[in-house]
């Protein structure tokens, strides 16, 4: 029983090791290959926040993943993500109030943290989504994941070390199987 117990262990962590370095390669993957898009699996991106604008609701170092969703379907006090004009960094505000902007929709939005609204109306075209969940402090972990360190600490070491272990079993296995035919010949 134990055995069983250690093999279901064993391969439920190597299935979650290679689901991360799956997540982590196409998100890396898409990002380099579309860097002007927000790299998405599953239709949610994974984004990590780098501020404290919207504490005590989401705090810097949390993880947010972020669903696509039209324009019409925002509403007031929803969290969405935009992309700022000009320079094109992604911001998650809460929507404080939507107004009509030569005739297409807009957002007006606040930091729960900060003082005033947003000086820039979001426009339909700079949504990103809104936000689906959030992960309190995950982003920190996506970053020393993603980052060589925690690649080599987190990802190579124990997928290796899986690897030693079956290795060693498989050894060991055949080793008692030899073992004991020679006994059975002599």
């Amino acid at each position: 029983m134990l055995k069983f117990i250690s093999k279901a262990l064993s391969f439920s962590l190597l299935g979650a090791v290679l689901a991360i370095i799956v997540f982590l390669l196409y998100v890396t993957f898409q990002s380099n290959k579309h860097p002007e898009k927000v790299p998405s699996f599953f239709g949610y991106s994974p984004l990590t926040v780098l501020t404290n604008s919207m504490h005590p609701y989401i705090k810097a170092g949390d993880m947010v993943f972020i669903k696509k969703v039209e324009p019409l379907e925002v509403k007031v006090n929803d969290v969405i993500t935009f992309k700022e004009t000009p320079t094109k960094k992604l911001i998650t505000h809460r929507v404080v109030k939507i107004v009509n902007k030569h005739g297409k929709r807009g957002f007006v939005t606040k930091g729960d943290n900060n003082n005033v609204k947003d000086s820039r109306i979001v426009s339909e075209n700079q949504l990103v989504g809104d936000l689906a969940f959030k992960i309190p402090k995950a982003g920190l972990i996506a970053k020393f994941v993603s980052g060589p360190i925690g690649f080599i600490l987190l990802i190579l070491i124990p997928f290796a070390g899986y690897i030693c272990l079956e290795v060693y079993d498989r050894l060991s296995k055949g080793l008692k199987s030899d073992h004991a035919e020679a006994e059975v010949k002599g």
